[in-house]
């Protein structure tokens, strides 16, 4: 199974994620914050990401990039999971190195699905 990074500064999404992936099996570690993140990635590597785009301070297109240039975070697969859906916005995410969008509310089986076609 996989070891994934899941980022958001609301509470109840990081509850939401982490329920869901630890059930379908996967290890999970999670920060409020792109800040919080990137020591995280700085300190152990990751297979998936799975990115807020809107966070206060980074936000998650910037975190992909600065994710990406690390040791530990170059080989990560990274998700955005936002309330954003246009086609600017994903096309600045897949610039940035994502591989995937997912957008909030999310259905859990999507989410399953897409990490499944990560892993």
């Amino acid at each position: 199974m996989a070891k994934i990074l899941t980022v958001d500064d609301a509470p109840a999404v990081l509850k939401i994620l982490n329920l869901v992936l630890t059930t379908e099996g996967h290890e999970v570690t999670s920060a409020t914050n792109g800040t919080d993140a990137l020591q995280k990635i700085e300190s152990s590597s990751f297979d998936i990401g799975i990115f807020d785009v809107n966070m206060p301070g980074m936000t998650g297109i910037e975190l992909t990039e600065k994710a990406l240039k690390t040791n530990n975070g170059k080989s990560m697969k990274i998700v955005m999971l936002t309330t954003e859906s246009s086609d600017e916005m994903k096309n600045k995410g897949k610039a940035a190195g994502a591989v995937g969008w997912l957008v909030k509310p999310f259905a859990n089986e999507s989410l399953v699905k897409l990490i499944s076609q990560l892993t």
